[in-house]
């Protein structure tokens, strides 16, 4: 009721609603939030790490449970609040608030000993996305008259960054409802990518029938604050390299996109899901020719540089990468872990300089020569070393001759790079496939 009540605050005089004096109540609404979420954690800090015989004793559970509970309900609740601004939120109050958030966190995780049984106790506490939604569109005060006399709020951009807040607890007929009704707050627009209508059964849009066709934990439209939205596999292919107009505005409006800190978890989601496949699928080639190749390597750079301009640098191109390796499950991660040493590297020269990479990948572990095949080493008290003519002949390795390089590396029209990108989500909720035109 209280966050509802800060939601329908009017603005002041001629300001919009995101400054002034309504700007700040709301600050020192989401402090008061900040101020009980430390002093939860300084408890769980004080107690120090729960020890076998703390777990087997219902007493203390139930205390740590109970705290772990309001915790989890109380961060769903600062995080939902960055949406009662209605628009931009100060940079240094927004900063502030993750800096502070993030520092709880890591403090009470260093007391819980298992984080499946911390999800188990706190499902039931998180705050429903769908349901803040609802509440905001049903609970409507009269006063609210005066500020909003076409009722049009809670707008298409409040209910996105709820929809991009959802989680397990929100049941998919629901999702599907609060989504049409994003939809129906959208009509008489289009993509500002494809120019297509958002509806339910858009061909970049979240169904497939009545079938999830992208994870529950990534969005299906992003709406910017200037309100001209745009479809997650469009704003995919904006990333690819070659389109570079107008980077991070709106290809409508030319505005600034102006994306929050309750934008960027669930847009991370989205890029890892469009390009893991992709850097998946690189890195396999690579591995066959045991070559790296430095145009997929530009290439994969080029893409997470993309993505942090299209976010203004709330994520940096390296931590972008960094994101997508811990991310996604990869069918070659210690592949990944070389091309990555140089995507980082490329990401940090100095403009100007060329890059150079290795013309042979050096062995994966599972090439590495176990020590049952290694030569017994005398023991004596100096270290001895092996050198190549000790070793015997089968377990030398060798790479064959180079190979052509993959015509991909030659040029990628964006048409065959995107659906490359969405290749490997194949089947269940993961599948992409048919969203994309292919190539001529």
């Amino acid at each position: 009721a209280e966050f509802a009540r800060h939601y329908w605050l009017p603005p002041e005089g001629q300001h919009p609603p995101w400054l002034g004096a309504r700007a700040l109540r709301l600050i020192r609404f989401r402090l008061k939030i900040a101020v009980e979420i430390e002093e939860l954690v300084d408890l769980a800090e004080g107690e120090g790490r729960l020890m076998p015989e703390d777990l087997a004793n219902p007493g203390v559970m139930a205390s740590v449970r109970a705290r772990w509970q309001r915790f989890v309900w109380l961060d769903d609740l600062a995080r939902m609040s960055d949406v009662l601004f209605r628009g931009p939120i100060d940079a240094r109050h927004a900063d502030e608030m993750d800096l502070r958030l993030a520092q709880a966190w890591r403090i009470l995780r260093f007391q819980i000993p298992n984080l499946v049984d911390f999800a188990a106790a706190t499902q039931s506490f998180r705050i429903s996305a769908v349901k803040m939604a609802m509440m905001l569109e049903t609970g409507r005060p009269l006063e609210a008259a005066a500020f909003d006399a076409q009722f049009q709020l809670p707008d298409a951009r409040t209910l996105s960054c709820l929809l991009s807040l959802r989680c397990d607890k929100d049941d998919p007929e629901e999702l599907l409802e609060l989504y049409r009704l994003v939809c129906s707050k959208l009509q008489g627009t289009s993509c500002s990518h494809c120019h297509e209508a958002f509806h339910e059964g858009s061909s970049c849009g979240i169904f497939d029938g009545d079938t999830f066709t992208i994870p529950v934990t990534v969005p299906k439209i992003f709406v910017p604050p200037c309100g001209h939205a745009i479809h997650t596999t469009c704003l995919g292919r904006e990333i690819i390299p070659g389109n570079s107009e107008c980077r991070g505005h709106c290809r409508q409006c030319r505005v600034a996109n102006a994306w929050t800190g309750i934008d960027v978890d669930p847009m991370v989601n989205a890029f890892c899901l469009l390009f893991g496949p992709y850097v998946d699928k690189r890195t396999q080639e690579m591995c066959e020719a045991n070559e790296l190749s430095i145009t997929a390597i530009k290439s994969i750079a080029e893409i997470c540089t993309n993505f942090s301009l299209e976010l203004a640098g709330l994520v940096s191109a390296s931590s972008a990468w960094l994101l997508l390796l811990k991310r996604h499950d990869f069918a070659e991660p210690h592949m990944v872990n070389l091309v990555g040493e140089e995507v980082l590297r490329y990401l940090t020269l100095p403009e100007g300089e060329d890059m150079e990479v290795p013309t042979l990948v050096p062995a994966l572990p599972c090439e590495v020569m176990s020590n049952e095949f290694l030569p017994e080493v005398p023991d004596s008290g100096e270290e001895q070393l092996l050198s190549p003519g000790d070793l015997p002949p089968e377990s030398e390795s060798s790479f064959g001759d180079e190979e052509e390089p993959n015509s991909h590396d030659c040029h990628d029209p964006s048409a065959v790079m995107l659906n490359q990108l969405v290749e490997g989500c194949g089947g269940g909720d993961r599948s992409m496939c048919g969203l994309l035109p292919m190539p001529e």
